[in-house]
């Protein structure tokens, strides 16, 4: 029995596939068009990189050291220099305290002091709420009457338009006189040995007086004088002449004035010579003397 295999029959060749036949494409053919070359619509490498420039967003701004040095310094300083005073502190010696209790202690009345006890030991006002008109000094022996130049009568209450009236500057007086608290005022006039005279008692307000009093004042001048007896005021002789503010004639004016609790004493004297000045002071002293 033969082993010889039989023969193994011969294949056909496979026809190519004619609908497949494709042509590849070279990369290097001239007709396709070259990736290393840039074309000509393409914006450049230096455009672009412009452009990428003005759309990236900025980044934030450092803040100036000057600023920040500033800063450092206010925040330092105060550390520092409290800490240096604390340090000398500590470093001198400690400050004693002052004592809990005085040495001596205040020493007080045993008992209350009693409403009648206090007023009989505070100052007495001077009460001068009476008639005015009884205080005033009489007319000296020997004097003629004088009517005050016709502004008020003598011996009487004066109202403050006629003492405005009677000083020149009426609506000054008369403005000056409400504000200072004019209460009420009393005159006496009389003529003498060619002098008239005129002596007022004007009372104010007793928180009113002292001011009042200032504003009444004499005038200031090397012929001023300071009353005696430790009296508050002056008097005073002028040397010249004065006019009359509604005529032309000449008078020489003297003038001495002095307080007693809300009571301002005013003497006035208008000679066609020069006045003596120690009837000046004498008048103000009697009225000053007839309050008390």
């Amino acid at each position: 029995m033969s082993t010889e295999l039989p023969p193994a029959a011969a294949q056909e060749p496979i026809p190519p596939d004619e609908s497949a036949d494709v042509t590849p494409t070279d990369a290097t053919s001239p007709d396709a068009p070259s990736t290393d070359e840039p074309s000509p619509d393409a914006p450049s490498a230096a455009e672009t990189t412009d452009a990428q420039s003005a759309t990236a967003v900025p980044g934030p701004r450092r803040a100036p050291r000057t600023a920040v040095l500033l800063v450092g310094a206010l925040l330092l300083g105060p550390l520092l220099g409290g800490g240096l005073g604390y340090l000398v502190q500590a470093a001198g010696p400690a400050t004693p305290l002052p004592a809990l209790q005085p040495s001596v202690l205040p020493s007080y009345p045993a008992g209350a002091l009693g409403s009648p006890a206090a007023a009989a030991a505070a100052d007495k006002p001077l009460a001068i709420d009476g008639d005015l008109r009884k205080l005033l000094i009489a007319k000296p022996d020997g004097a003629a009457d004088w009517d005050g130049f016709g502004f008020a009568e003598a011996g009487e209450y004066e109202t403050v338009g006629q003492i405005a009236r009677a000083q020149g500057s009426s609506a000054t007086v008369f403005s000056r006189l409400l504000t200072a608290g004019l209460r009420r005022a009393v005159i006496n006039t009389w003529e003498k040995d060619g002098v008239k005279y005129k002596v007022e008692l004007m009372q104010y307000a007793s928180d009113s007086a002292g001011s009042a009093y200032s504003r009444v004042g004499t005038e200031s001048g090397s012929d001023t004088h300071p009353l005696p007896n430790g009296m508050e005021g002056a008097y005073y002789a002028a040397t010249k002449p004065e006019k009359y503010s509604e005529t032309t004639e000449e008078f020489y004016y003297g003038e001495g004035v002095t307080r007693r609790g809300d009571l301002v004493v005013r003497v006035e004297a208008f000679g066609g010579a020069q006045v003596n000045a120690d009837v000046i002071r004498d008048l103000v002293k009697q009225q000053w003397e007839r309050l008390a």
